[in-house]
């Protein structure tokens, strides 16, 4: 506050010596030709390539943890100019950082990056904090301790396994291409649509739509069997059936797959060479080897809970039902185990206990 007055006054004292001792102003004659604008500074852009790996990119005055981020030559604490003690952390333990909790793919823009660094600035004060008042010897925070790292070694586990199948070799890539080779088969084809939506919505149009739509189907089929032009016998479909704009009957090349109900005529049947589905087959050995590995290990293991903790459970997870029973704490008082909950009515018999009580219908007003 100190310093803002001060400049402040300084600022007020500049422009009171600037306007006090000069003489009177007289008005400018404006200026034959308009000045130019100044040309536009150019503002300098950053470049994380240019920063070298050991260079600081964070530094945290005031804190000396042993939680930061550790450099493979030694500590990050250092002392200040004025003696403070500060964290600093380096371009490489920032990027190890991000690898290590599986941000680098998430963490991309500039105030991405700027957020998390000063977030994790805010956290390491304080576990600082919470260290120097022996938040360690908390029991909680030893349990915490302890399923993170059932966490962090499963997690760890898992992106090794990432890791070693996402690049599989090219023989396997061969061997898994020639093993699917029908997946990779293509076809040109042409589709020929019968619409089998009545645009008439009345019964008697609907049933003679219906028996149109069947006669004009058989009779388009084998008409396409016999060779003729699949677009001609488009339009005359949509023609019969009075029907506007008839689609193209051309679909181009497809892969296997399942195609909607229609007429359909292969023009001509190919393989997809290898190199072109590449990155799918990667992706295919991918999932199944790493589904392979992850059963290898949980295959094995199974767990038995008690289901007086657990509760009991249905065929969908849900619980299960039960009639109740005279041990239950919340079963009445005084009612024996199938009596009706309902008190019965003077001189009716007695319920059979074999057989349901059926429901009472209300007497219908005279």
């Amino acid at each position: 506050m100190v310093r803002i007055l001060i400049t402040s006054l300084l600022a007020g004292t500049c422009a009171f010596a600037q306007t006090a001792g000069a003489p009177p102003v007289q008005a400018p004659r404006p200026p034959a030709t308009q000045p130019s604008a100044p040309p536009l500074v150019p503002q300098q852009s950053f470049n994380p390539d240019n920063v070298a790996p050991n260079d600081p990119v964070v530094t945290i005055h005031g804190v000396c943890s042993k939680n930061a981020a550790s450099a493979k030559t030694g500590s990050n604490d250092v002392s200040g100019k004025d003696g403070s003690c500060q964290t600093v952390i380096t371009k490489e333990q920032f990027n190890t950082m991000l690898s290590g909790m599986s941000l680098t793919s998430q963490i991309t823009t500039p105030s991405a990056m700027r957020n998390f660094a000063e977030s994790y600035s805010q956290l390491l004060s304080l576990a600082d904090a919470g260290e120097k008042a022996g938040a360690e010897n908390d029991p909680r925070f030893q349990e915490l301790m302890r399923i993170a790292r059932i966490r962090a070694l499963a997690d760890s586990y898992r992106h090794s396994l990432e890791e070693k199948y996402s690049n599989p070799s090219q023989d396997e890539i061969d061997a898994y291409y020639k093993e699917n080779i029908a997946k990779y088969d293509s076809f040109k084809v042409e589709r020929i649509i019968i619409p089998s939506i009545n645009p008439n919505r009345t019964p008697a149009g609907r049933a003679e739509y219906e028996k149109k739509f069947q006669q004009l189907a058989n009779d388009i089929h084998e008409r396409a069997a016999r060779g003729e032009e699949t677009q001609k016998l488009q339009d005359e479909v949509y023609k019969t059936l009075s029907l506007p704009s008839p689609p193209k009957t051309d679909l181009g090349m497809k892969r296997r797959g399942v195609l909607p109900l229609n007429i359909y005529k292969l023009r001509s049947r190919d393989t997809i060479p290898v190199e072109y589905v590449k990155s799918e087959i990667v992706r295919d050995l991918h999932q199944r080897n790493m589904e392979a590995a992850i059963k290898s290990v949980t295959g094995s293991t199974h767990s038995d809970l008690n289901e007086q903790f657990f509760g009991p459970t249905g065929g969908r997870g849900g619980p299960i039902l039960r009639n109740p029973q005279a041990s239950d704490p919340l079963y009445p008082k005084g009612l024996k185990p199938g009596a009706p909950m309902s008190p019965a009515a003077p001189g009716a018999a007695p319920p059979n206990p074999g057989m349901a009580t059926p429901a009472q219908t209300p007497p219908s007003p005279k």
